[in-house]
């Protein structure tokens, strides 16, 4: 009998500061073994004596075995995760949940739409795609939109500067200007400016990550560039107490469960669940 609640052993390689309040951390399995997941599930981090939070876990481009996790200091565990240095050890189980649907996304052109951390998500993919020369930039276009509260809080600024030479990446910043030198375009705004400033791609998929109140203005917009409800997915986030079984209720939406049926759903599947948002 399979136990839900086993994990594996994963040890920290390095720490980064992403932003303010915000680190990420690189780690390996101490066995040696591969996290086998689809982009879009989710694991559950463990540190004894402190308790379990969920994160989204990215491969590293180009280095096998080696995974990072952004984690952003809001409570306990999180709190407890940013005292962590290299060589320290955690625990991780899973996947859980329903990643992205990656064969309805060949040939077609995929638009991104981050909120602040919801890049996380979005980053996992498209590192998925890049490790495994499946970006297929020649035949299809790419872009990302990615809102944030000001430049400080912008996480893997040095990973979106890298992909702005393959695709378009449009920024928008609630507050404050940022650096010049940056080679990205910003606008000042909430996200939702960038579709009166910029052409946005179409005939495609669209992905949303983000604060869930950002797709009651959001979804309406991408519509309005003519994405069909099926075409249009969504990553929520939710509080999971079981991580994944489905048995607490706390992540239910409408007739789902996140942590089961999702995290990611398609507009299709939400639309008339007002509990989303």
């Amino acid at each position: 009998m399979i136990n839900p609640y086993e994990h594996k052993e994963a040890q920290v390689i390095k720490v980064s500061d992403q932003g303010t309040d915000i680190k990420s951390f690189d780690f390996k399995i101490k066995d040696g073994g591969l996290l086998d997941y689809t982009p879009g599930q989710f694991f559950v981090f463990s540190l004894p004596g402190y308790g379990e939070s969920v994160f989204v876990p990215a491969e590293k481009v180009g280095k096998k075995n080696v995974y990072d996790i952004a984690v952003h200091k809001l409570g306990r565990v999180t709190s407890r995760f940013h005292q962590l240095k290299t060589g320290d050890t955690f625990g991780i189980r899973g996947p859980y949940g329903n990643g992205f649907d990656l064969n309805k996304f060949k040939g077609k052109n995929i638009l991104l739409i981050a909120g602040g951390i919801g890049l996380v998500p979005l980053r996992c993919l498209l590192n998925y795609y890049i490790n495994r020369n499946e970006l297929d930039l020649k035949n299809r276009s790419i872009q990302l939109l990615y809102g944030c509260r000001s430049f400080g809080v912008m996480i893997f600024k040095d990973e979106l500067k890298k992909w702005n030479r393959d695709f378009d990446i449009q920024i928008s910043l609630d507050e404050g200007d940022h650096p010049a030198g940056t080679g990205m375009n910003c606008y000042k705004g909430v996200i939702t400016v960038l579709f009166n400033k910029i052409d946005i791609i179409k005939n495609g998929v669209a992905i949303l990550c983000g604060p869930p109140v950002i797709y009651k203005f959001v979804v309406p917009e991408v519509k309005q560039v003519g994405y069909n409800d099926e075409d249009i997915y969504l990553s929520l986030e939710r509080r999971m107490h079981c991580a994944g079984l489905g048995t607490c209720q706390h992540c239910a939406v409408g007739p789902y469960y996140v942590c089961k049926d999702g995290p990611v759903f398609s507009y299709a599947q939400l639309k008339d669940t007002v509990q989303y948002f």
